[in-house]
């Protein structure tokens, strides 16, 4: 089957077999995986996302460091083409969806039925491939963590990308107040048909400035919960628009930044 291949760590933007300093190569023969268990599903993958952790395990960076040679990928969506005997939930030529540690930038991939969940009719296969890590990620933190509700004010950090379009599109069905940070005016234009309440350009003026003004316009106190998949500046800078009592969602730090947060601000939060 065809695979992409990490063979070692290294700089993921580097062109696969461009030559021996890339870390990852194409394989056009490499072994379909098999049914190890009477309950395992092979599935033939219709499309994968690329998500930062992937980025970041390329890298060596990612807290899980599998052993050389891996193939990268977590969630996906695709059709069942083989099952185990004892498989009960899904049968040949079912879609599906599902996310995994590793193995998805591939042809073919092995899971668990358990793992797996059924697209429904009707749902693009595509769309599918980017449901599991993104949207999983933002349900649990909006509606488990910080039990999201109708009416408060919830503050999303790079809302333009994979994560934050999804805390973006679950805040807006909780029937929040959504105020958006992204940059540049592709973005901001996107995130507005998003129906997105508020949303700040970073690459024009004070993003707390901004976000004042919305607030004093809608008569609001402050946000109640900040989700945060991007840290360093812009964490503290936004700490500051904290309601009493706010919830903050530590999601990621996309700019490579870990913040260390000011324990006065907290205190008077």
């Amino acid at each position: 089957m065809e695979a992409l291949l990490c063979r070692k760590i290294g700089d993921p933007t580097t062109t696969p077999n461009a030559s021996e300093d890339s870390p990852l190569t194409f394989s056009t023969s490499h072994p379909i995986p098999e049914l190890k268990s009477p309950n395992a599903v092979r599935v033939r993958v219709k499309a994968t996302s690329l998500n930062y952790l992937n980025y970041l395990q390329i890298l060596g960076k990612y807290q899980e460091k599998p052993s050389l040679p891996f193939i990268p990928g977590s969630d996906y969506s695709g059709v069942v083409e083989s099952i185990g005997p004892k498989v009960s939930k899904f049968k040949v030529g079912d879609p599906v969806c599902s996310v995994a540690s590793l193995g998805s930038f591939a042809q073919f991939i092995v899971a668990d039925e358990s793992e797996l969940f059924r697209v429904p009719d009707g749902c693009d296969l595509v769309a599918a491939g980017a449901l599991p890590v993104a949207y999983g990620t933002s349900h649990v933190a909006l509606a488990h963590r910080a039990q999201l509700s109708s009416g408060q004010v919830l503050l999303v950090l790079g809302a333009a990308g994979g994560v934050g379009v999804s805390a973006v599109q679950i805040g807006k069905a909780y029937g929040a107040v959504v105020i958006a940070v992204a940059r540049g005016a592709e973005k901001v234009q996107f995130l507005r048909s998003l129906g997105v309440d508020h949303v700040v350009d970073l690459s024009e003026g004070s993003v707390t400035e901004s976000i004042r003004g919305f607030l004093k316009g809608r008569k609001l106190k402050g946000v109640d919960v900040l989700y945060d998949p991007v840290g360093g500046k812009l964490t503290k800078e936004t700490m500051r628009l904290l309601n009493w009592g706010a919830q903050i969602l530590v999601i990621g730090f996309a700019s490579g930044d870990i913040p260390v947060i000011p324990a006065n601000i907290a205190l008077v939060k």
